[in-house]
């Protein structure tokens, strides 16, 4: 069994959050332009593959039936994507359980990275952690992801522990990554 299917599985055996997670889609304003982020669908699919597709050179992480999986849970589960010209050009997933927060992926076309927007996505999810409230926020990411790294530790994550040949199609390893959270005030 890979690390990622016994982390699911062990965080699936946690206790799930109650009522089930809700969101109302926003019109937002990121550096002057207008975005609509709201709660990602089935009809979002083939969307959400071309920007993995996009971000992975051309490799898919997540196929079509693991986002199928994860966009029926609505309880525990909570996918956003983010909307410009009427084209998703982001999009971020998160576990949910009443002591911890994954987030599954976070993905943001090329041409629109370094502009915040994975950031704004990524503050989305703490805050949203937060008022449920989890302990922490946990992600993995690819130790040569170096971007991304710096990313997560400007927000606060942490260093947790290395996750060997974690990654499937290359058997990169993952650093999986920690957030102490706080309820917010």
């Amino acid at each position: 069994m890979s690390p990622m299917w016994k982390k699911f599985r062990q965080w699936y055996s946690n206790e799930l959050p109650t009522p089930p997670l809700t969101f109302t889609t926003q019109e937002i304003n990121l550096g002057g332009e207008p975005f609509t982020l709201r709660r990602a669908t089935a009809a979002d699919l083939d969307e959400l593959l071309t920007v993995e597709r996009h971000c992975y050179a051309g490799d898919t992480p997540w196929d079509r039936a693991s986002f199928t999986n994860e966009l029926r849970k609505t309880n525990d589960t909570l996918y956003l994507v983010l909307i410009t010209g009427g084209t998703i050009i982001a999009f971020i997933g998160c576990w949910f359980t009443t002591h911890e927060s994954h987030i599954t992926n976070v993905a943001v076309e090329p041409e629109y990275q370094n502009a915040g927007i994975g950031r704004f996505l990524l503050t989305w999810m703490i805050r949203r952690s937060q008022e449920l409230p989890s302990a922490r926020l946990t992600l993995e990411v690819r130790v040569s992801n170096e971007p991304a790294k710096h990313l997560y530790r400007k927000l606060g994550f942490q260093d947790q522990n290395i996750k060997k040949a974690y990654y499937v199609a290359d058997h990169e390893d993952a650093l999986n990554m920690m957030l102490p959270l706080q309820p917010p005030s």
